[in-house]
């Protein structure tokens, strides 16, 4: 019997009605008594099925199943033999859910009972003596015309609901389903609106969500029982408080099936009520509700309490514990926090807590407290619920003391919120990095500071969706800036809080990625150019609109056709040459022939582009074609566009590379930090870290060649003459080719070089050539050894030879080297992978230079590849080309440099960081945080975005050192704060270094002419740094 009470109150009335309850098995569970008699071997854990024939069980099955299938009630006769007579009995299954089972309720009804026969009305009211449950002949009579009018007529309708707005007592009647169908003014105005605004409205919409279950019940017992239910003076689901001496009354409307379709609901004066059989009390209701609960007076004292209850806290079931203290079944902890709650007028309505009863074997239940109101606001009581914790439950809260080391370990992004109120409660370094916080600011913050205003609705909205993956969100970072995230969302428990956990993935780049792929395709299908696309082959793939209008062929005529058989015969071969058979990853422009389906040809412009798999490799290419319109008699027009696509604008370049390097040079200044960090390394963490120190040499190599070969394309050039000895620049070179040496295990040898060989040229430019040359000469060689030479040739000139063995050069580098001081770019790039910048900017060198190539030879043999250089610079023409004449140094007076004294740091005895302070100028945070980070020992370090936030520091604190990035925030960048900081008391001796991410050629040297004590370029390590420091202090 104890199980039935697990199961919903109708249970025991059914028991009562030739009924029985069995288990999804058919087990039964407990049966009425006066089924044994018709029903032999009928008995508590016996099976069902089993005591039926073969007819009857069939039948039996079928309805059994029926309701499983559909979670409904089912019903059939069957026939049973009683004796010497055989019966015929209507047999219903209806299902009992338990908080964590279902049962299944049997009820036998001869088909010869009253109950049965055929009824003048379609409807009838299950509760017969209605006089019993109210005296109100008002009442009564409208609940007459219900049951005969029922469903209503439109003007039925009106009838009634004009009878029951004359009522004072609360009046309604809902379907089945728990949506009103009438409802008086008096109850619609005590909830707030007006009837028309309740019709058709679900009553739970109206209720606490902690009732939600509760009333549930309540519902499903009217259902199944067909009996009627007094509410004595509590909340209910009709309103949210009742006066005292009131109760609320509900019972049903069946057919002639005994299905209830609607329920009638009225309130009335305690007194009006007699309790009679087939009517329960709410006390009485309360003690089969299977869930462990109390209820409170308005004097805190017990009036109500659930078997359940009695028997979770081990209780005595004989004793009545109504009109007791709840300190007589608590234990004296809880008692007090109820108390505590329940007597402070200002807290919340409802408290939620979690207790573990010790003496009770260390039972662990969540117990919800939640305060009763009346009509008129005043506390009426309290309601208590205790939810036991299963084994699960607890086993989830040991879990979620690992949760917050587990996410720590995860490289994804990962925060836990709590669902009540959207407070962070735990947070990864990963998503901390991605929004760029603190962790102590983040665990301040809830889940709406992630969102901008205008989503915030949107987020509240899908808070309540349980789907996992919850899409694609807009986030903020610390710093204002958005970011496109996809979130998958799971539902823990954590720290006793109901959260969920969330997994980040920052999806910026794809969207961007997405944007950019929706800009093109509706350039490519919006252009008045005619745009094809074609495999790596030529053979076209795709082709807009404008292609088929201008050219006149059909798409199904050009798609899967060669390219070339589009252009004239002449010019096949050369577009195969310089686009399909080319290799070449670059844009491509050439005019061609094109010709239309009638024969005749139309010049136009080729512009194709290749287009690289992930591997960097030619999968196919667009082609824009334009077609060109005959030009006029006499006329010349010049075609500027390929000169054009070869002019690069070097100061587009520099600041571009000065954007890329930021994120680059952080980066590799966090590696650096992580390679200090790991103590011992191991070889191959070595090797990855010396890779990624090579590649940013080699990036910054190819950006500087790149930024010379633009100014040079577009005659930006000034040349600086100046005499030297040749010997000078040896070790220059030597360094600037020293780790393409390392990296090919060569070693730079000298041959025969005059000390007395003396040049006037332009230093760097020279530098820069004979670096590029000598690079090429190691990397194509096979041999180990190089030997550079230098020596006059003439009057007029000197000759600069290399060879790879100690006899003469190796036929290989000889022709490797010829290859790449040709004209056919082509060949260098395709036989020996060397920079297109670099290859274009040695040839231009050679150009402004007057340098050529030559092969020393004797013998007819050839010993020695040689540039031949002139001994004094002279220029050829004059026309874009600046000059500058070299004077003696102390005759160069810079305008800004004039009035700077050369600052210097104190000398301590050994050089110690923690003596310094410093101010930092950078408007990048994560290079703000890579500096503190690399030189914390400092005595102190001030970041400050821009010099407008620098100056309240400037005039209150002093420094030591300041480092400033060229490229600030706000109004002045760094030559403009360098030149207020000068003027600055006191900071006329302080050293200031220039930073920035990008160094273009000679910028050391222009940064410390423009004043600077001195110039690192980004990243600033710690090593690099002190370095500066101690070159400043030792000067």
């Amino acid at each position: 019997m104890e199980e039935i009470k697990k199961t919903k109150p109708e249970t025991q009335n059914k028991i009562e009605q030739n009924s029985l309850i069995i288990d999804k098995l058919g087990k039964i569970i407990a049966c009425d008594p006066k089924l044994k008699s018709a029903i032999p071997g009928i008995a508590p854990q016996a099976n069902f099925f089993d005591l039926f024939d073969e007819k009857n069980l069939l039948t039996l099955q079928k309805i059994f199943i029926d309701t499983r299938k559909y979670d409904d009630k089912s019903k059939d006769i069957i026939e049973i033999k009683i004796g010497s007579v055989s019966l015929e009995y209507e047999v219903s299954i209806s299902p009992l859910r338990s908080e964590n089972n279902i049962y299944y309720l049997i009820t036998f009804k001869s088909v010869l009972d009253g109950e049965l026969k055929t009824d003048l009305n379609k409807f009838f009211v299950a509760a017969s003596e209605l006089e019993k449950i109210t005296d109100d002949k008002r009442i009564l009579t409208i609940v007459n015309k219900i049951k005969l009018s029922y469903p209503f007529t439109f003007i039925e309708k009106a009838k009634i609901q004009k009878e029951i707005n004359e009522l004072s007592e609360f009046f309604w009647l809902k379907s089945a389903d728990n949506k009103f169908i009438l409802i008086n003014d008096s109850y619609a105005s005590s909830l707030g609106f007006t009837t028309a605004h309740l019709e058709n409205k679900n009553v739970l919409d109206f209720l606490p969500k902690y009732l939600v279950n509760l009333y549930n019940t309540i519902d499903q017992y009217i259902i199944g029982s067909t009996n009627a239910v007094i509410f004595e003076s509590f909340t209910t689901p009709i309103a949210s408080g009742m006066e005292k001496e009131k109760q609320l009354v509900e019972f049903p409307i069946c057919d002639l099936d005994k299905n209830v379709v609607a329920i009638i609901g009225f309130s009335q004066k305690s007194t009006a009520v007699v309790k009679s059989h087939g009517v329960e009390t709410m006390p009485e209701f309360y003690k089969q509700i299977p869930l462990a609960m109390i209820m409170l007076n308005s004097e805190n004292k017990i009036s109500a309490y659930s078997d359940e209850f009695v028997k979770v806290m081990l209780l005595n079931a004989n004793i009545d514990y109504r009109n007791s203290e709840i300190g007589t079944v608590l234990d004296k902890q809880l008692t007090s926090q109820i108390a505590a709650h329940l007597g402070d007028e200002n807290a919340n309505p409802e408290l939620r807590l979690s207790h573990t009863f010790v003496e009770k074997g260390n039972l662990t239940a969540e117990v919800l407290v939640q305060k009763l109101n009346d009509l008129s606001g005043s506390y009426s009581g309290a309601q208590i619920i205790f939810n036991l914790k299963n084994e699960l439950q607890l086993l989830h809260e040991s879990k979620s003391q690992i949760y917050d080391v587990l996410i720590q370990d995860n490289p994804l992004a990962m925060f836990i919120y709590d669902l009540e109120n959207l407070k962070f409660l735990e947070v990864n370094d990963a998503a901390l990095k991605m929004y760029g916080y603190k962790r102590n600011d983040f665990l301040n913050m809830d889940l709406t500071d992630l969102y901008a205003p205008e989503d915030i609705q949107t987020l509240i909205q899908a808070g309540e969706q349980k789907t996992l993956n919850t899409g694609l969100w807009r986030h903020k970072r610390s710093d204002g800036s958005s970011l496109f995230v996809e979130l998958q969302r799971t539902s823990i428990e954590f720290k006793g809080k109901k959260a969920h956990l969330n997994l980040v993935r920052n999806v910026t780049e794809e969207m961007g990625g997405k944007k950019r792929n929706q800009i093109l395709q509706t350039t490519f299908e919006n252009s008045s150019d005619l745009i094809i696309n074609t495999d790596k082959d030529g053979f076209i793939e795709e082709i807009n609109e404008h292609v088929t209008k201008k050219l006149g062929y059909s798409k199904k005529e050009l798609e899967t056709r060669p390219f070339i058989s589009l252009v004239s015969d002449d010019d096949r071969a050369k577009i195969n040459k310089n686009i399909f058979h080319s290799g070449l990853l670059k844009t491509t422009s050439l005019e061609t022939d094109f010709k239309k389906p009638s024969g005749a040809v139309q010049k136009a412009l080729v512009v194709a582009a290749p287009i690289k798999d992930f591997n960097g490799d030619i999968e196919g290419f667009t082609i824009i074609v334009k077609l060109q319109e005959e030009k006029a008699e006499g006329k010349n027009i010049n075609q500027p566009q390929a000169e054009a696509l070869e002019r690069i604008d070097s100061s587009f370049l520099s600041n571009m590379f000065h954007e890329i390097l930021t994120p680059i040079n952080v980066i590799l200044g966090f590696t650096q930090e992580l390679w200090e960090g790991l103590g011992t390394p191991s070889a191959e963490q070595k090797e990855a870290v010396d890779i990624i120190k090579e590649n940013q040499k080699l990036l910054m190599q190819i950006m500087d060649n790149a930024v010379e070969y633009s100014a040079l394309q577009q005659k930006i050039i000034k040349f600086k003459p100046e005499e030297f000895r040749f010997v000078e620049i040896l070790d220059e070179l030597k360094e600037n080719t020293k780790k393409t040496a390392e990296s090919k295990k060569s070693e730079m040898n000298y041959g025969k070089i005059s000390s007395s060989l003396s040049v006037i040229a332009d230093r760097q430019k020279l530098i820069s050539l004979l670096s590029e040359f000598l690079k090429f000469a190691i990397q194509i060689s096979k041999e180990s050894s190089l030997y550079l030479s230098a020596r006059n040739y003439d009057e007029q000139n000197f000759i600069i030879t290399i060879k790879d063995a100690r006899e003469a050069i190796t036929p290989y580098l000889y022709k490797g080297l010829n290859d790449v001081l040709s004209d056919e770019e082509t060949v260098s790039r395709k036989n020996y992978g060397f920079s297109r910048f670099s290859i274009r900017l040695v040839h231009k060198l050679i150009e402004l230079l007057s340098v050529r190539k030559e092969a020393v030879m004797k013998d007819n043999d050839i010993l020695e590849f040689g540039l031949v250089v002139p001994i004094k610079f002279s220029i050829k023409d004059q026309s874009n080309i600046e000059v500058e004449t070299s004077k003696p140094l102390k005759e160069q007076k810079p305008p800004v440099a004039e009035s700077i004294h050369k600052p210097t740091l104190p000398k301590p005895k050994e050089f110690d960081l923690s003596l310094l302070s410093c101010l930092y100028l950078e408007d990048q945070v994560d290079s703000q945080i890579l500096f503190k980070s690399q030189l914390k020992e400092l005595k102190s370090i001030e970041v400050v975005p821009s010099f407008e936030t620098a100056l309240p520091l400037l005039k209150t604190k002093k420094f030591d050192f300041i480092v400033m990035d060229i490229n600030l925030q706000g109004e002045y960048n760094g030559l403009d704060a360098l030149r207020i900081l000068q003027k600055m008391p006191g900071y006329k001796d302080i050293p200031v270094i220039a930073s920035t991410a990008y160094m273009q050629p000679g910028a050391r040297d222009n940064f410390i002419a423009a004043g600077f004590t001195d110039f690192i370029s980004k990243p600033l390590l710690r090593d690099k740094v002190i370095e500066t420091l101690k070159r400043i202090m030792a000067g």
